[in-house]
């Protein structure tokens, strides 16, 4: 028997992938009592319609194409009460390409830039950490950019190729 709150869990996952937690509180705060709300999502996952591991990727990626880093992507889903190994699996997946990402962030918000000054480069540095991305990556980059300086790789020019093969 499909009930209220089935119906109700169906009408949010319809606009969008939720996580168990957050769709438990979202129809708690409808109003719906909390029985039939853990009976509509247990049925809602039976049929393959509410996910974590589903939720995950696609917060994953969406963070990504945005300019977010795992650190940061790892609190968000945290603070949803995803299992913390459901989140560090899906971001390890990640793991080969977080340098990739950071520098295409960086290189977004700073291509028009001149030569830094050392306050500047900081800037950059705590730019790149405020996306979360972690400290060893942002030293990759850094010493990446440096390298390809060195070796007068235009900005423009400079790709995950030019690291790949340092």
């Amino acid at each position: 028997m499909k009930t209220k709150a089935f119906a109700g869990a169906l009408r949010l996952l319809v606009r969008r992938e939720h996580g168990t937690h957050e769709l438990v509180n979202k129809l708690l705060k409808k109003g719906y009592p909390a029985p039939e709300i853990h009976e509509a999502i247990a049925e809602c996952q039976r049929l393959g319609l509410q996910s974590d591991q589903r939720f995950v990727e696609n917060v994953t990626r969406a963070r990504i194409r945005q300019g977010y880093g795992p650190i940061r992507i790892r609190q968000e889903l945290q603070a949803l009460q995803i299992d913390r190994e459901l989140v560090d699996h899906t971001l390890s997946q990640e793991q080969e390409n977080w340098l990739g990402y950071a520098i295409e962030v960086w290189k977004k918000k700073y291509k028009d830039r001149s030569e830094p000054s050392f306050s500047a480069i900081q800037k950059q540095k705590q730019f790149l950490l405020y996306r979360g991305f972690s400290t060893d990556t942002i030293s990759m980059l850094f010493n990446e950019l440096n390298t390809n300086k060195e070796k007068g790789i235009a900005l423009q020019d400079w790709s995950l190729t030019d690291i790949e093969s340092n």
